[in-house]
């Protein structure tokens, strides 16, 4: 399976870097000190300016409240009151200019009040370009007021981007209290005088009435200030007159205010454009009721780019928008074919092309205008035109830079398109094309990524070759849409065929990682979601590729399992993650499992498969997961016990007793539990004992049952004599039975398990008083040590288990089979020591040769130029000590060239020095040429 190569790594900027360490320190109690009086340059303060910004809008959002179950996404700290507080005086010390100056003030997102609002913009008005107000709450239309009376403008101001109108739209004067509307009149409505008259106590259980003298004190102030200034006071927009670039998108699905309503849109937009002269850029994406957009008619000299994505009905405006004969780019695109129809679309088109003859960037997606021509819609061909398939753009005298295709039928896949680049369906290039010209638009970019999923799971006639672009695009869009369930669902379907043909590098595989947890975390109820962002992640080395963030992925696993446990394809991926997510961690990380309450939902789910007699997937990775999760983990140990799991245990052997990868992964649990000092008197009853005894005979296919049950008894039978006076069978008999299962095995049986540590077993060795304890212990030593000596050695070895085997063979009680296992331990151990020191002596006398026989050819030859140098040099010394009367200025003197090697490191094995040379490469770059990059530490 080919791949294509990821993008290379984006090494953080000294502006980032900076800017983080500062943010570092927000838990310090001298940050408000600090921000209070640092001066800082411009770059670096706009940059802390967004980190302090994506704080102040997390903590709005969530408040002081508890954040959900599920936790903050992508490792945001919990909200605490103390941080919020911190965070608010912060924000506001960006009100003194001199200090902390901003020429790009980007407010994106953030919930604040008129004040802070105000305070931002006068301080900084004379200096800002750049006003970004997108997803801005909290601002009202009072702010306008505040601005005047303070007569603040913006003479550097060239860009503005909002998405709330309450700056442009105009202030709607407030009612007076006790006066009724025109609407109204024949209404009675009390005024103040009446609620004065019956205003009870100022305090009154503790709440203060809002009738109160305080209450109506800052009334009268704010009424004041209402009623000083004009009822209409200016726009932002007269205020900023040297203006170019204005985005004023609407948002998208949101019901307008009555006020909004009430007014014209010709007349709002008039007053939002009449004092921008020198406007160049335009955006009115999602304006609804524009009629024939006259008030576009001022602009028509100045007015190069116009983009009126979803605006409906767009016909009438046709013979406005061609007077503005300077366009170059026009966006009249749409969402749906619904609201893009026009009466003669072909006409409408070629009208379009003759009338802007500037034109080089066209978007018609998802409109009729790329139709084929019919007998009363066949416009004139122009002479010198180019040539094209779509009669619309027949009078085009030279091809589009740009041209907006998808969803016009079948119009991006016509054979002769006048355009550079194409938008549409077609092929993977207008796909990629589609992804990146539509990330802000979620009605198109839905369909767009239904494309991507089709294109990559189905392929082309073309071979696909630009999977890493496409990658990092669908990232892009699900990032910015996180809301949107349907775009999520399409997004992460595209990912999973997307992932398995590019090599993506760390960071890469963390931003898709944290793209399907974040879209699991938001729409946990979508099954479908859930089960996409599963399916990829398996994908993934789990859990090396997500130990950055093991923690938020365990518990949203399990609350998969709670959520959607009649799916079993779900229930299947999910309990596979979490085994694979056990088998491979330390113990830290298994505590975090378990104290999410996987353990007692995987033993939930064996329960629910119990009830229903059916022994699958999801029951025998369940157990595996159960014996993984507990493996060296008492307190894992502890709530599978707390949670019945030993009931559940005899259930289910006794149900499905002849599922022998059942039963192997259920008897490594136990061997687990059997481990625990404190826990192991939980499995003395008959009934457990007469199970274990009875799977030591069990070797059909292979030992693992009757080792792991003989483990089990004997660490039961350690425990001495008197644990056992309550049960009816007999310890001696039990520990016969043990001796007698070991004496069948095979001392060379290659075992399918992996030890961490030999203490456990290394612990039984001692216990003279239950020999079948030893003879268990050793027998397991004698097998590793014999089968995998390398590796399990060094840990009889390391973990004190040499004096413990010299002890056993030296000690006249020991039986004879036991110290002929303890020796052969030792042998094992004293071979592999040997070995190693054999190898160690090859090393050193075959380093010279190695090196020589592969190092390049012109190394050697420089190595020996670099001898010759110097041998020639000694001579020269030599020469002088025989010849003390020689001088250097008697004689002609010649210079010899000085060579000087550069660094060659040893010559590892071939695939070691790949690596290497991998690891070496420059793989980052510098996004930002302004700012200083360094390399990223790995």
């Amino acid at each position: 399976m080919s791949h294509t190569a990821d993008v290379p790594l984006e090494a953080p900027t000294m502006i980032r870097l900076a800017s983080a360490a500062v943010m570092a320190q927000l838990e310090n109690d001298k940050l408000q000190e600090f921000m209070e009086t640092v001066v800082l340059p411009t770059p670096l303060s706009e940059e802390l300016f967004g980190r302090f910004r994506d704080k102040w809008n997390y903590y709005n959002q969530h408040g002081a409240q508890h954040v959900e179950r599920l936790g903050p996404p992508d490792g945001q700290e919990r909200v605490d009151q103390g941080n919020l507080d911190m965070i608010r005086q912060v924000f506001r010390v960006w009100s003194d200019s001199t200090r902390l100056p901003l020429q790009k003030l980007d407010l994106t997102g953030a919930t604040i009040d008129d004040q802070i609002f105000v305070d931002l913009l006068h301080a900084h008005a004379p200096n800002i370009t750049e006003l970004d107000l997108t997803n801005v709450t909290g601002v009202t239309d009072l702010a306008n007021a505040y601005l005047y009376a303070r007569s603040t403008n913006f003479p550097m101001l060239t860009s503005i981007r909002m998405t709330s109108m309450e700056l442009v739209t105009g202030h709607q004067p407030r009612r007076k209290n006790g006066i009724a509307t025109t609407e109204f009149r024949s209404l009675f409505m009390l005024g103040e005088e009446a609620l004065a008259e019956a205003r009870g106590p100022i305090e009154r259980d503790g709440i203060r009435s809002p009738l109160s003298p305080s209450s109506m004190e800052i009334q009268e102030e704010e009424d004041m200030l209402i009623h000083e200034q004009p009822v209409n006071p200016p726009l932002i927009t007269a205020r900023a007159p040297n203006v170019r670039r204005l985005f004023l998108p609407r948002t998208p699905n949101k019901r307008s205010t009555i006020d909004e309503e009430e007014q014209n849109t010709h007349v709002i937009l008039s007053k939002i454009l009449s004092p921008l002269q020198k406007l160049e850029v335009l955006d009115l994406s999602y304006w609804s009721k524009t009629d024939d957009m006259r008030c576009l008619m001022p602009l028509s000299n100045t007015l190069t780019c116009l983009v009126l994505y979803e605006v409906p009905d767009l016909y009438h405006a046709i013979p406005s928008i061609c007077q503005m004969t300077e366009l170059q780019v026009l966006d009249i695109s749409q969402s749906n074919k619904d609201t893009g129809t026009y009466p003669n679309p072909v006409t409408t088109l070629n009208k379009i092309i003759v009338s802007l003859k500037k034109l080089t960037h066209l978007d018609i997606s998802s409109t009729n205008l790329a139709t084929q021509p019919s007998s009363h819609d066949n416009p004139a061909r122009y002479r010198e035109s180019v040539r094209t398939d779509i009669c619309g753009l027949q009078s085009l005298v030279k091809p589009l830079k740009y041209l907006g295709l998808f969803n016009c039928e079948s119009a991006s896949h016509v054979r002769e398109i006048p355009a550079e680049v194409v938008s549409g369906d077609a092929n993977e290039d207008q796909v990629i094309t589609s992804l990146k010209m539509y990330k802000d638009r979620a009605g198109l970019l839905q369909n767009v990524l239904n494309e991507s999923y089709q294109l990559y799971r189905f392929g082309n006639s073309n071979p696909l070759t630009r999977h890493t672009e496409a990658l990092h695009l669908v990232l892009e869009a699900m990032h910015r849409h996180l809301a949107d369930s349907t775009l999520q669902i399409a997004g992460s379907a595209s990912l999973f065929y997307i992932i398995r043909k590019v090599d993506m590098n760390r960071d890469t595989k963390r931003r898709v990682v944290s793209a399907l947890l974040s879209g699991m975390e938001v729409h946990m109820e979508e099954q479908v979601m859930v089960r996409n962002c599963c399916l990829s992640l398996c994908q993934f080395e789990i859990p090396q590729d997500i130990l950055f963030d093991y923690s938020r992925l365990a518990v949203l696993l399990v609350s998969v399992l709670q959520h959607h446990n009649a799916d079993n394809l779900t229930q299947r991926i999910v309990v596979f993650l979490l085994n694979s997510m056990a088998c491979h961690v330390e113990g830290d990380q298994k505590v975090q499992v378990g104290s999410y309450g996987a353990i007692e939902m995987i033993l939930d789910q064996i329960s629910r498969k119990h009830t229903a007699n059916i022994c699958d997937d999801v029951m025998e990775v369940g157990w595996s997961f159960l014996w993984n999760i507990t493996d060296e983990t008492p307190v894992n140990c502890e709530l599978f016990l707390n949670a019945n799991g030993l009931d559940l245990f005899q259930k289910c052997y006794e149900a499905f007793k002849t599922e022998r990868e059942l039963v192997r992964n259920m008897m490594g649990l136990i061997g687990n539990i059997a481990e625990v000092d404190a826990l192991r008197s939980q499995l003395m009853k008959d009934d457990y004992v007469n199970i274990f005894c009875a799977l030591l005979t069990s070797q059909e296919e292979s030992i693992e049952i009757s080792y792991n049950s003989a483990g089990v008894l004997a660490h039961m039978v350690s425990d001495g004599e008197e644990v056992w006076e309550k049960l009816t069978v007999c310890r001696q008999e039990v520990m016969r039975k043990i001796v007698e299962a070991t004496s069948t095995w095979k001392l060379a049986t290659r075992r399918f398990i992996n030890y961490r540590s030999f203490r456990p077993i290394l612990r039984l060795l001692p216990l003279y008083h239950a020999y079948a304890s030893q003879h268990w212990a050793v027998w397991a030593l004698a097998n590793l040590t014999t089968t995998d000596g390398e590796k399990y050695c060094a840990y009889v070895r390391d973990e004190g288990g040499v004096p413990l085997l010299q002890e056993l063979v030296s000690n006249p009680i020991t039986t004879q089979d036991i110290r002929h296992l303890a020796n052969t331990v030792l042998d094992n151990i004293r071979a592999v020591e040997m070995n190693d020191r054999k190898s160690g002596c090859v090393t050193r006398q075959t380093t010279v040769t190695t090196c020589i026989h592969e190092t390049p050819y012109h190394l050697l030859v420089a190595l020996l130029l670099v001898l010759l140098y110097f041998s020639f040099i000694l001579l020269h010394y030599s020469y002088i000590r025989i010849n003390p009367n020689w001088r250097p200025d008697a004689h002609p003197t010649t210079t010899s060239p000085v060579f000087r090697p550069s660094y060659v490191s040893d010559v590892e094995e071939e695939e070691e020095g790949e690596a290497m040379e991998e690891e070496q490469q420059e793989d980052y770059i510098n996004v930002d040429f302004d700012d200083v990059a360094v390399p990223m530490e790995y």
